[in-house]
């Protein structure tokens, strides 16, 4: 592990202020470890910072990006720009990534493009909205892919200073369990366009009946077209399975009712239709 200060001096960039988080590898963080990311990034804008970079771990990099770009808010993503990025190699490798990462980054975030387009992922080049980018590969230098999406994404909905972190998510299908966890709200990975066994069926409507939100994700790529699935049940359409519990965390957080917590989801999904 290296400092913020040792990176910055090796990638030959300066910075007004550089904060170090955490020394832990990023598969060890926690959705309140990101939240506390997304608060500091929050925080720094408030400050008067008009670019913000954040170096992170790739195995939640996807994850930490999209917690600040829920927690952001329209006026902060209009007077900044936040960029994340991170290495695939280590810091004193005798080829590490992360110094030209880095720089890359923090031309991004400094070039005045990225106001008003909310969290970016800079990484091996190329450059990922925060909501659609995804680690595809353990390896490669160039890890990350956004399906083809535009690299930014119109602003999700206003949320609340917190999340509820009551959400479990669960992959169902031929090998799934057939009991439900008993979360305040739950998240379903399912197959192809968002199917769910239909064992599981009756437990959803179950849920929802007793006012507690579900969403339906799939584990393929890019489901375009969602089939109906229980009634009633949210679809995570353009967002990974991950991402949705992120998101609903954040809803549930925000809106208390599972009406308004639909209207919420609602705009979510409005906001960054893909044809």
């Amino acid at each position: 592990m290296c400092t913020g200060r040792e990176l910055a001096d090796q990638a030959g960039v300066s910075f007004d202020e550089i904060v170090d988080v955490s020394a832990s590898p990023s598969w060890d963080l926690s959705v309140k470890d990101l939240e506390r990311t997304a608060a500091l990034v929050g925080g720094a804008i408030d400050q008067g910072a008009g670019a913000v970079v954040v170096t992170h771990g790739t195995d939640t990099l996807e994850e930490g990006a999209w917690v600040t770009e829920l927690l952001l808010g329209t006026d902060r993503r209009a007077s900044a720009g936040v960029v994340f990025t991170g290495a695939m190699r280590f810091f004193d490798s005798p080829e590490a990534d992360g110094p030209v990462n880095l720089r890359q980054a923090v031309e991004v975030a400094r070039g005045g493009g990225g106001l008003g387009l909310g969290v970016q992922v800079a990484f091996a080049g190329r450059v990922h909205a925060a909501r659609w980018v995804r680690k595809i590969d353990a390896w490669s230098l160039d890890p990350f892919e956004c399906g083809g999406r535009p690299s930014s994404a119109p602003p999700p909905p206003a949320v609340g200073p917190r999340f509820d972190h009551d959400v479990a998510l669960v992959k169902v299908g031929p090998l799934s369990q057939s009991e439900l966890p008993d979360s305040k709200g739950l998240v379903l990975e399912g197959t192809g366009l968002c199917h769910v066994p239909s064992r599981y069926h009756a437990a959803i409507e179950k849920r929802l009946s007793a006012g507690r939100p579900v969403v339906v994700a799939s584990r393929a790529a890019d489901p375009r077209r969602l089939q109906p699935d229980p009634e009633g049940a949210l679809r995570a359409g353009d967002l990974t399975a991950e991402k949705a519990a992120l998101a609903l965390m954040a809803a549930m957080g925000t809106r208390g009712e599972l009406d308004a917590l639909r209207e919420w989801w609602r705009d979510l999904m409005r906001a960054a239709s893909v044809p």
